[in-house]
């Protein structure tokens, strides 16, 4: 054991996320030992080479392990996200394209309909507003690389001008810029809270972000009226669940009269 794990170590090998079981192994007796025996690891570059891969657990059939299913292609049929950037705040403009955005039909009454539609539009004016301010992080940084790399070139053959070195410098600061907003961006959502800035490189906070993907990753839900297994089925069960807690607005038989009853207005206007 000793010798695996340090196998295991000396290679950086991390296990694969089992789905639909917590444990592998059971002596199958009346009060039976369970415990998780069977596990898969895999290297840094083969996640990265496989990111839609997924791992579940299968019937035990005839022994008292489980056979372990690895897929290295699920169709995970996830929607792109929107994802609250928290250097958002800092940035002028902010808080009037929230105040603007954060609007819905007075004719829609249903409060859980009415609450959705101003959070999809705050979130589609907030990722308008961040692509126009910002852009696209990995493209600029191309771009100035290979900016930068022409004059590294002609430096060699020539002397550069004055232009040419200012914007050379300048293009390198942005490159400089640009890569520690890349990394506090994959930081953010990779969750990652007890690495200090520059302990790890912005790769890892890929991985970690992928990985909790793959674990929360729904494959299946058991209903009522049985499972369901395609992405528009699981979407609707999720939408018409919260829906039902929250509930719709109805009609009051009674109203109270506040003015009568002598309770003050209070400004909410903030």
């Amino acid at each position: 054991m000793g010798k695996f794990k340090r196998f295991v170590d000396n290679n950086v090998l991390k296990e694969l996320f089992l789905h639909g079981r917590k444990f592998t192994w059971s002596n199958e007796r009346e009060t039976p030992t369970l415990t998780k025996i069977d596990r898969a690891f895999v290297s840094v570059d083969w996640e990265l080479d496989h990111p839609e891969c997924l791992l579940q657990a299968l019937s035990t059939e005839y022994s008292d392990h489980c056979a372990l299913h690895l897929t290295l292609h699920e169709p995970m049929h996830y929607k792109r996200r929107f994802r609250f950037e928290k250097f958002w705040v800092k940035m002028d403009g902010f808080l009037d394209v929230v105040k603007e955005a954060w609007t819905c039909d007075p004719g829609i009454t249903e409060p859980f309909m009415r609450l959705d539609i101003m959070l999809r539009n705050t979130a589609r004016a907030l990722a308008a507003w961040g692509q126009r301010e910002i852009g696209n992080i990995k493209l600029q940084i191309a771009i100035a690389n290979i900016v930068i790399m022409r004059f590294d070139c002609a430096q060699e053959n020539r002397r550069l001008t004055e232009e040419e070195r200012w914007l050379r410098r300048t293009l390198k600061q942005l490159v400089l810029g640009l890569a520690s907003l890349e990394r506090t961006i994959a930081r953010q959502r990779s969750r990652i809270t007890w690495l200090q800035e520059g302990d790890a490189n912005t790769q890892l906070f890929h991985l970690v972000a992928n990985g909790r993907r793959m674990k929360n990753y729904i494959p299946s839900l058991s209903m009522e009226g049985g499972t369901i297994t395609d992405q528009k089925g699981k979407d609707e069960a999720f939408y018409n669940a919260y829906k039902n807690l929250l509930g719709k607005d109805v009609a009051r038989e009674f109203m109270l009269d506040l003015e009568g009853l002598g309770v003050a207005h209070v400004d909410l206007s903030e």
